[in-house]
């Protein structure tokens, strides 16, 4: 019979960033986007999901210690990738990612 290896989030998270790399590049040559800010959340908002999917259904591959560490980074990625997002449309960085902190805060002492 053969082994059902685990998957590595180094590996996957390594290729969905090559993916987002390459995705933003045909946005940016492709003249569909101008801003930067929305390339960087794209990426950050990108990894941060893939980091909180990878903890939370790979519950047996991940250790409890590193389990909070992955929840809590995933979802600074997640909210500093929203509020580049929105900043576009408030105008207010700060504001955008004091909120979005402070959320993302709440869920992660949730989730523990």
């Amino acid at each position: 019979m053969s082994k059902i290896s685990r998957p590595k989030y180094s590996l996957y998270g390594t290729l969905l960033f090559v993916i987002l790399i390459a995705f933003c590049g045909i946005l940016y040559f492709g003249n569909i986007l101008v801003n930067f800010e929305i390339y960087l959340s794209i990426i950050l908002t990108g990894l941060g999901v893939y980091t909180l999917v990878y903890t939370f259904f790979y519950k047996a591959v991940v250790l409890k210690n590193e389990r909070n560490y992955m929840i809590l980074w995933g979802y600074v990625f997640i909210s500093l990738g929203l509020a580049l997002l929105f900043d576009l449309f408030t105008g207010n960085f700060m504001l955008n990612i004091s909120v979005a902190i402070f959320v993302g805060a709440i869920l992660a002492l949730l989730s523990i």
